[in-house]
């Protein structure tokens, strides 16, 4: 049996209003939430408490997530095209709409720490390579989803439902395991630096309770498959430990002293390597 004659639009066409307007909040709230990690990198011009690991892990794990809503919601969509209305149509696609934010909002982390921190003085040399280099293995991995995804779009046989549907499943098992994975550099990185650094704990106290309220909103869409909500929901506990520790360590440790110290000792050993380039650089061949 087709993937296709599996679904009807008529799941769709009872939206319930409540579950509407929470799926509404929370896909404001989702990318929201990430503004305070957003505005404090481009601050401190330094991703010095980010584990490079981290925002690798989780930006592949947000953008398989992506991959799984876009291939999931395929029925949703060609039923707006042809039989629900635009309030119909705006539930249906709630769920894409929150990770698609989601995706974008972690996404633009790893961004900022790339492009902001470029040049800074507060940047350490040694981490921005990794950084780049982690940054450079997303864009691979983004740029092979796509094409392969593209490819299943176009292929011309009966059964391409069913295959786009278990790349879909694939995506959203990928995204789990790097859900799960991602904050475990982080939370080492956090242990051992003993601050937060640049880890936005504002950020944190509206993901986590969030987090939990998000994959029971995605777990009640119409259609819902475990793969969709499940990466949530894992990130969700392993950053409570996350924001457990670093407010542990902001109420027990001086961070604003170790965070200073930490600053100056990045400086400090950009500006001998500076003047260590500066000097090789000066050095006659003979």
């Amino acid at each position: 049996m087709e993937v296709a004659k599996k679904f009807s639009c008529k799941v769709y066409q009872n939206p319930d209003n409540f579950t509407f307007i929470l799926g509404c909040i929370l896909a404001i709230g989702i990318f929201s939430s990430y503004l305070p990690q957003h505005i404090k990198i481009i601050k401190r011009r330094s991703s010095e408490g980010l584990s490079p690991a981290y925002l690798l892990l989780g930006s592949l794990s947000a953008f398989s997530a992506f991959t799984n809503i876009f291939i999931v919601t395929v029925p949703a969509r060609r039923c707006c095209v042809s039989t629900l209305s635009a309030f119909q149509c705006s539930n249906a696609l709630v769920g894409f709409s929150q990770i698609f934010l989601q995706a974008i909002g972690f996404i633009l982390i790893f961004v900022l720490c790339v492009s902001v921190t470029r040049n800074s003085i507060r940047e350490s040399k040694t981490d921005y390579h990794k950084l780049t280099l982690n940054f450079n293995i997303f864009l691979l991995y983004a740029t092979l989803n796509v094409i392969f995804m593209t490819y299943l779009f176009h292929i011309d046989k009966k059964n391409k439902l069913e295959e786009l549907f278990f790349f879909a499943d694939i995506s959203g098992v990928i995204s789990t395991v790097l859900a799960l994975i991602q904050y475990l550099p982080q939370i080492y990185t956090t242990f051992h630096v003993k601050h937060p650094g640049s880890l936005s704990i504002p950020m944190m106290c509206l993901q986590t309770p969030g987090g939990y309220l998000w994959s029971f909103s995605l777990y009640s869409q119409p259609n819902s498959k475990w793969s969709s909500w499940l990466p949530f929901f894992a990130s969700a506990n392993l950053q409570l430990i996350l924001l457990t520790m670093c407010l542990y360590y902001k109420i027990y440790f001086p961070t604003r002293l170790t965070e200073a110290n930490a600053e100056l000792r990045i400086a400090e050993e950009n500006l001998s390597h500076s003047a260590h380039s500066q000097s090789n650089e000066n050095t006659p061949l003979i």
